[in-house]
């Protein structure tokens, strides 16, 4: 969602107006209680708030009951939720990515291939671009980054201009990659928009 005000970068949805729940300390270490938690929150519509994408740019091993319950009820309540497929080098779709009702979302490189890190299975939904990807950073700065943590921002920005377009649905572009490691896909976002 960077603003295009021809500084740095622009995002893929760049007038989407975003929430932070944070979950993660700094070391990038977190409970699945407080992702679950940030989910609901999300979820909830709170007065003054709507959520209507949750983007997850993050993953665990391993699901919980309460993750699993979260993601029904912000499900139920509509909200489109996008999580990474995790970077453990082909290893299984990640948590909450794995669960049917969250976008997984696999990384490819400038050259349409799979990234080397970026997990893979029957979960994956879309490929985003994920290697070397320049991106806004912390301390109003700008870096270049590479995981499917950069790969599922781009599906979740898609998501935010199906919802503003009134889209029958996402559309992704097939880049010859079996269906375990880009799902529908590359993400599409002009075809997602004129899916009318």
């Amino acid at each position: 969602a960077a603003l295009d005000n021809h500084i740095g970068v622009v995002g893929v949805a760049p007038e989407a107006q975003l929430y932070a729940a944070k979950v993660l300390d700094h070391t990038g270490s977190g409970y699945l209680s407080d992702v679950a938690d940030a989910i609901r929150w999300c979820a909830s519509n709170e007065p003054g708030m709507h959520v209507q994408v949750i983007n997850m740019s993050l993953g665990s091993s391993t699901g919980a009951t309460l993750l699993q319950n979260a993601v029904d009820y912000a499900a139920s309540q509509g909200v489109v939720m996008v999580a990474a497929a995790g970077n453990d080098y082909g290893g299984p779709v990640s948590y909450p990515a794995h669960y049917s009702d969250v976008i997984a979302v696999s990384a490819v490189n400038s050259g349409l291939n799979l990234a080397s890190f970026s997990n893979y299975g029957p979960e994956i939904d879309f490929a985003g671009p994920g290697v070397s990807v320049y991106s806004t950073y912390y301390g109003s700065s700008y870096a270049t980054l590479s995981g499917t943590s950069m790969a599922a921002p781009h599906v979740a920005g898609v998501a935010a201009l199906r919802v503003a377009s009134g889209s029958l649905g996402m559309v992704g572009m097939d880049i010859g990659l079996p269906p375990n490691q880009q799902g529908d896909g590359l993400i599409d976002a002009l075809a997602t928009v004129q899916n009318q």
